[in-house]
Order: structure tokens, then sequence, then C-alpha cells
């Protein structure tokens, strides 16, 4: 499971940079793969606490 979140993470993070960039960022050296999965990670980490946060406000009375 941890690579798949890994995979997940790293795709959406070098997607991000790269339009940040220009469609300079490539992601592949270790440095910048290690970018690529901690920006996304954050975005899935924010996604994953922006439904939790929808699903509390929803089932209040």
């Amino acid at each position: 499971m941890d690579f798949i979140l890994d995979v997940v993470a790293h795709r959406i993070g070098v997607y991000v940079l790269r339009l940040l960039s220009g469609g300079r960022f490539k992601g592949e050296s270790g440095f910048a793969e290690g970018w690529a999965v901690a920006v996304g990670g954050l975005i899935l980490l924010t996604l994953f606490v922006a439904f939790i946060a929808w699903l509390i406000y929803t089932s209040g009375p």
C-alpha cells in the first residue's frame, strides 16, 4: 500500500511542480524526486483532511 501511495504522490507532485516551473521540472534525480513526493504527499494530505472536515460538517444536525 505504501508503494501505491508513494507513486501517486510522486505523480501528483511532478504534475504540480511541472505546472509551476513552466514544464522544465522532470522529477528524475534523487533530490527532485524527493521534492515531488513531498509536494504530492502534502496535496494528498490536504485533500484527505478536507474530506474529513466535509464529512464532519455535513453530518451535523
